[in-house]
């Protein structure tokens, strides 16, 4: 509230001081004299009346007579001095009103006033404002127009006696002013005290006003959440020149109104005070901005112009690095097509003209060097583009050991070249890496799994000779199944993980041969049955060809096919039944199996894929986690393709391999 307060009142005491600075301003001649009669255009006026009727009475007495004047045009005024000094004495002397004359012919004794008294030059010799005038000089008043009625005088044998005739009476120029000065010098002192105490007012408001933003910007810092305001975004010269802009048409219109605001005109005051307004919350809102801008330090960088200025620079100094390999030719090219334009006009100027012949070869062998290095620039550019293109094509078939040397390129492309290189050596460090972390990886499991099989052996070998053992214990023969049961489960883990190892790797040897698809999957099928029968499970083969022949490898074929179906034996629900299908598009046989999931199948189904992963809910089953991704290596490796999809609790698992084709 105090806040809304002192901008009320700050825009209050700004519109009062401006409209008493503009009242002084207006005012300034009447505010600096001390009497009415000093008053500058009250004596501008006497001057002008004396100096018409000395034109009109003496100088242009015989240029012609008013009668004439009335008759003839207007146009006359315009085409001559004496017309246009003639038509502003005439208007003048008939709107005399509290001006008074005497001119007298000593010569002649002629005598022309507008003054009725008995003793008409004592009359105006009482007055304040009086002047005598002969044909040596001028008494008793100083005149603006002194010199030029001084020229006219001189030589003649006039006197001129004039004053102004008080009191003034309502209707012309000398009472307006008066009644003006009257006013202004009444209202003078009010103003002065106005301006005064609205400036204090103004100072403290702003004071106060500037103040609260400071503190406020420190709190908005201390807390790092208030949103930083609309017009702070905008760019700070933009601002700038936008408050300037608007400023310099508020100046504009006040001037044009300030004449009528002080003839009390409504709609110029209304005018007046929205022009002002407008001006205060301009340039309070700019300074406020300002301000919080320069408390939160870094004001550079929210000038547009300095921010183009970095740009500008950055864009130059890439271009000379080479960065932006671009650049060269956008400036180049322009520069280059300026240059044989510029030498094209030249040598054609100069054989149009008939200039001198060692002027023409001089600049033609230049334009022929000139377009000679573009050329062999332009050639070198497209031969190092073509070798980087090479180069790049050469790394994305896998050609990680293809060289290029950057420094016989271009210097166009000698970075980009660069650039390409560090990337070839990047990829080439990073596949090694991974071909020796997974070859120490099989090295490893290989080791770990040749080492467990040696204790494991002599176990099961121990377990197979406490079973012949009469044993009494119904106890002991438990644990002796346990044992059994047990190692055995380990030994197909063992088993199992040296596969997957090998598969994933590819130290796997291929013998790609003839494999009837369907044939496969019945054998699986007719070893799986009885387990299967056990289970629950119902198997629904359907096949849309019986004889769907694939180029695999029949051994990998077969374990990719066992693993499935014991997928399916472990987790399928009880009592559902499962469905393969086997069919074939146009370039491979493709094997799909289905069925219900027992668990649910919580997690994604590309994570089925990985090595030990199980649903949550199986992990109490029997499994190793490997089967699937053994099937997908060992898919892969065969150029085979293998996809998993989850439904809800269906689970979909679907192998395409490539048919066989003859001509293999």
């Amino acid at each position: 509230m105090a806040k809304r307060l002192a901008f009320f009142l700050a825009w209050l005491s700004f519109l009062v001081v401006c409209g008493s600075w503009g009242f002084l301003i207006k005012n300034e001649q009447i505010v600096t004299c001390d009497n009415y009669y000093s008053y500058p255009k009250y004596i501008s006026n006497f001057s002008s009346h004396v100096a018409s009727v000395v034109d009109y009475y003496i100088w242009l007495k015989d240029v012609k007579s008013e009668e004439n004047i009335m008759d003839n045009e207007i146009d006359w005024y315009m085409i001559t001095e004496e017309g246009i000094k003639l038509y502003n004495a005439t208007q003048t002397i008939s709107n005399i009103l509290n001006f008074g004359y005497y001119i007298k012919d000593t010569q002649t004794g002629e005598v022309i006033t507008n003054v009725i008294d008995d003793e008409p030059i004592e009359f105006l010799k009482k007055q304040r404002t009086y002047v005598y005038i002969n044909n040596r000089n001028v008494y008793n008043q100083h005149l603006y127009r002194a010199d030029h009625i001084m020229e006219i005088m001189r030589g003649t044998n006039y006197e001129v006696y004039a004053a102004v005739i008080e009191p003034l009476k309502s209707g012309d120029e000398f009472y307006d002013d008066y009644i003006r000065y009257t006013r202004v010098k009444s209202w003078m002192i009010f103003v002065i005290i106005s301006l005064i105490a609205c400036s204090i007012l103004l100072i403290g408001c702003l004071a106060y006003i500037f103040s609260g933003t400071w503190k406020g910007i420190w709190q908005e810092q201390k807390e790092e959440k208030k949103p930083v305001p609309i017009i702070d975004k905008v760019y700070l010269d933009i601002h700038t020149l936008g408050a300037a802009i608007l400023t310099g048409v508020c100046a504009f219109v006040f001037v044009k109104t300030l004449d009528d605001y002080y003839y009390n005109e409504p709609k110029s005051i209304l005018v007046f005070i929205v022009v002002l307004s407008l001006a205060f919350i301009t340039w309070l809102s700019y300074s406020l901005s300002l301000t919080r801008r320069t408390k939160r330090g870094k004001l550079s960088d929210n000038i547009l112009f300095i921010i183009i200025l970095r740009k500008i620079r950055a864009f130059i100094k890439d271009c000379f690095n080479g960065r932006i390999f671009r650049a060269w030719i956008l400036l180049l090219l322009p520069v280059y097509v300026a240059v044989n334009g510029v030498l094209s006009a030249i040598i054609v100027g100069a054989i149009v003209n008939n200039y001198y012949r060692h002027v023409i070869i001089i600049i033609g062998f230049s334009l022929v060097l000139i377009n000679v290095l573009a050329f062999v620039s332009t050639s070198s550019a497209l031969r190092s583009l073509s070798t980087i293109m090479e180069g790049t094509k050469q790394i994305s078939q896998g050609n990680l050991d293809y060289e290029m040397n950057p420094d016989k390129m271009s210097p166009v492309f000698a970075a980009f070249a660069e650039n390409i290189c560090n990337i070839r050596g990047g990829l080439k460090n990073a596949v090694e890496e991974a071909i020796k972390g997974e070859r120490m990886k099989t090295e490893l499991i290989t080791n770990v799994s040749h080492d467990l099989k040696t204790p494991l052996t002599s176990i099961i070998n121990y377990v197979d000779l406490l079973k012949r053992e009469d044993v009494e214990s119904k106890k002991a023969k438990e644990y002796i199944g346990i044992l059994e049961e047990k190692s055995a489960r380990l030994r197909v883990l063992i088993e199992d993980l040296v596969e997957a190892s090998k598969a994933s790797s590819g130290n796997l040897s291929v013998n790609f041969e003839k494999v009837d698809l369907h044939e496969l999957v019945l054998q699986a099928q007719g070893e799986y049955q009885e387990k299967m029968e056990k289970a629950g499970l119902d198997i629904r083969i359907s096949s849309e060809d019986n004889n769907i022949f694939v180029r695999a490898d029949g051994r990998h074929m077969w374990r990719i096919i066992e693993n499935l179906m014991s997928n399916v034996l472990k987790y399928s629900l009880r009592g559902s039944r499962v469905y393969i299908n086997i069919t074939k598009n146009q370039t491979d046989g493709v094997l799909i199996i289905k069925n219900i999931s027992a668990v649910p199948l919580n997690i994604p189904a590309e994570r089925l894929t990985e090595r030990f992963v199980r649903g949550d809910e199986a992990r109490t089953t029997e499994g190793s986690g490997l089967g699937l991704s053994i099937a997908q290596s060992l898919t892969a490796l065969q150029r085979g393709k293998f996809d998993i999809q989850i439904d809800g609790d269906l689970f979909k698992v679907t192998v395409e391999m490539p048919l066989w084709k003859d001509s293999q």
